[in-house]
This record gives C-alpha cells, structure tokens and sequence, in this order.
C-alpha cells in the first residue's frame, strides 16, 4: 500500500456493519485494508486474512505494519467483536478471555501498534453497542467488553490531546446483521420483540450504521464522544 490515499484500516469487513463501512470509505477514494477471518469481497479491499484471538501479537503487528510502510492519514475502525450467551453465573474463562482479547485487547494494540504511521486529521473509531453504557441479561462478558472500550477510547482522547487525530465510539442499536440474527438464532417472536422496542418501529441496517461511523471518522468535533446509533429505543 504506496499510494498517497487516505487509508481505512477495519477489523471485521467481511460482512454486515464492517462490509457496509469498508464499501463506503472505498466509494469515498479511501484505501482500504480489511483485517479478518473472513476475506472481504469488496473489490479493491486488500484483506490480511488472520485469526485476532489466536495469533500472536508479534505476528498481528508484522503483518500489519508490512501493509503500511510510511505515515498516511488513516482512519483506524475497530469493528470485529464476538459476543457469547453468558452469565456470572455460568460464563467460560476461556470465552472471557477470547472476549476481552478481541473487543477490547486487540483494539488497543492496533491503536498503538498504528499511531506512529497516522499523520494528523486521521482518527481512531470504536465500534460499541448500547450494551456500552447499559446491561441486559445473558450477555456478560460482552457487556464488559463493550464498557471497556468506552474507556478505551476516552483514555485515547485524553493521551492524543494536541495531535490532530480524533477518536469516539458509535454505539450501535438493534441492527439486522448476521451476527445478530444467529445470536437470536432467528427467533421470530424474540425478532418482533425487539422490533417494538425500536421507536421506528424496524431494526436497523447495516448502511446506516455504516454512515454513521463515516460521519464519526471524518469529523474531529466528535472527538471523545459516545454517538448512539440507535433510532431511538423505548427503555421498559
């Protein structure tokens, strides 16, 4: 990647939230490089196909680097994230750990592992959840995870002060991913339920969210804040 583009670096871009977000930045004249599992099939996306929960971090770090050699404004998204079914009572150590490792961990690392390659006007982006700010059941570790990266990213914006590179994290509402509809496990009645718990009346789409987090990138007046994409949810 030696082009003098602006550059998107995201976590997660083979599908949903991630594809939309990397298709947006790629129609905006952005480089885009995907670092996943998955491969993304955007055409013109340069994907570093890797597991973030088992490689080493050595490995993550050379890899990426090779990928970006010089300074460039970069817009840096951390959006892969798993989120497992789990309580206090019953959550895994080893599913805690893979938990933290990827939503909070790895978002870290490639924050720092990036930052001396990032010219001023780039920015750092979190992709969060409502489960950011608030809990519901069932989702432990995911929550934590999710609170954490606030924290993450309010630690950022206080230690780049004064440097031109901005960061925040867009929450996310109820949004009709993959990733979602298999956590439910396409459970129409949880579905509906869901449904009506959204002041519009829909769930929400990936391209929105995706629009979102652009607005988020590209506009340091958001620097250190919390964005709820969410349409507007009815709290019972």
């Amino acid at each position: 990647m030696k082009s003098e583009k602006p550059v998107l670096i995201i976590s997660g871009a083979s599908k949903g939230i991630g594809y939309k977000t990397a298709e947006m930045f790629l129609n905006s004249g952005f480089e885009v490089l995907n670092v996943s599992r998955n491969a993304c099939a955007l055409t013109g996306v340069h994907n570093i196909k890797m597991d973030l929960v088992n490689a080493t971090d050595e490995t993550i770090k050379n890899r990426l680097l090779e990928q970006v050699p010089q300074k460039r404004r970069m817009i840096l998204i951390h959006n892969s994230s798993v989120c497992y079914n789990d309580t206090l009572q019953n959550f895994k150590a080893t599913e805690w750990q893979d938990t933290l490792r990827l939503n909070v961990t790895i978002p870290a690392l490639l924050s720092q592992w990036l930052l001396p390659q990032m010219l001023p006007q780039s920015a750092i982006i979190f992709v969060g959840s409502t489960l950011s700010e608030k809990a519901v059941g069932n989702t432990c570790s995911y929550t934590v995870s999710k609170h954490a990266i606030v924290g993450l990213m309010r630690s950022i914006c206080q230690d780049l002060a004064g440097q031109s590179i901005h960061t925040c994290c867009v929450c996310p509402g109820v949004t009709d991913t993959e990733m979602f509809r298999l956590r439910v496990n396409n459970n129409a009645a949880l579905l509906a339920k869901l449904t009506h718990l959204q002041s519009n009346g829909r769930l929400l789409q990936p391209q929105e969210i995706a629009e979102a987090i652009f607005m988020a990138a590209t506009h340091p007046i958001f620097n250190g804040s919390v964005l709820h994409a969410n349409g507007g949810q009815i709290e019972r």
